[in-house]
Order: structure tokens, then C-alpha cells, then sequence
């Protein structure tokens, strides 16, 4: 009698699912989900009136922004790990809303009570225009394969 295991030459090898580049997309907002929560614990310790330029470089975002971070992350992370199929909607809904929040950063001086400098106006830009590339170029994907 034959025993199959890991080490037995007639094993087969198994395989690891294969993830679309959209869904380690939405996999990586677990940063944007971690950077919201480490903010929001801050300030709830620290009062929500702390000076955000008193914390580390890359956590200096207002209560409001790091909100805003915490939510979208929250969602991209529950869509990458445990609804993939959603993942384009989810790189297109955040790509939009993200270059609106750059443009009003960039472009406009209404900012909704959200502190929005120039180094936060090009990480919003940055974020979008991955966003936007991973987004489309899942669309574009799928819509070939639909050919």
C-alpha cells in the first residue's frame, strides 16, 4: 500500500488560489484601516482637540480624515478577504471618492472641517490614481475575458 503525503513523489502539489491584482488592491486598505484606528485611539485618549502635527509622520490626519480613513479601510479590507467579488466596484467607488477629496484638497477651499495639506493632497492623489488604474484595468480585464 502506497502512502500519499507531503513528502511521497505521487503527491500532487497544492495550488493557492490565484487573486486578481483588484483584490490585493483592496486587500491593501488593511493600512488605511490600521492608520483610522491608531488615530481614532489616539485622539480618544489625547482629546479631539490635540494638534495632529504633535503625532508621527504619516498620522497626522484630523479626527474627521482619519474617520474617513478608518471607514473606507474598514470596507476594502472586509471586500479583499472576504468578499473578492466586489473588489472592482469597490477600487472604482474608492478611486472617485478619492480624487474628490484631492481635488477639494487641491483645488478648492472647502474642505468639510477636514485639515487638508500638501503632503495628505498627494497621498489622496497617489491613492487615486492607483485606484484608478487597478480599477479600470479590472474592467478591462474582465471585459476581455467576456469576449
Amino acid at each position: 500500500m502506497t502512502q500519499s503525503g507531503p513528502d511521497t513523489p505521487d503527491s500532487e502539489p497544492l495550488e493557492a488560489p490565484h487573486w486578481p491584482l483588484v483584490v490585493w488592491a483592496a486587500r491593501c486598505s488593511v493600512y488605511l484601516l490600521a492608520q483610522g484606528g491608531i488615530l481614532l485611539l489616539s485622539y480618544a485618549y489625547y482629546g479631539f482637540g490635540t494638534d495632529p502635527d504633535h503625532f508621527a509622520i504619516g498620522f497626522r490626519l484630523d479626527p474627521l480624515l482619519a474617520a474617513v480613513h478608518f471607514v473606507w479601510g474598514l470596507a476594502g479590507t472586509f471586500i479583499g478577504f472576504y468578499r473578492p467579488r466586489y473588489a472592482t466596484a469597490y477600487a472604482l467607488a474608492f478611486a472617485v471618492f478619492y480624487t474628490a477629496l484631492a481635488s477639494l484638497g487641491s483645488l478648492t477651499p472647502y474642505h468639510f472641517g477636514m485639515r487638508l495639506g500638501h503632503n495628505i493632497n498627494v497621498f489622496h492623489w497617489c491613492v487615486a490614481l492607483f485606484a484608478w488604474a487597478v480599477g479600470l484595468y479590472a474592467l478591462w480585464h474582465k471585459r476581455s475575458a467576456a469576449c
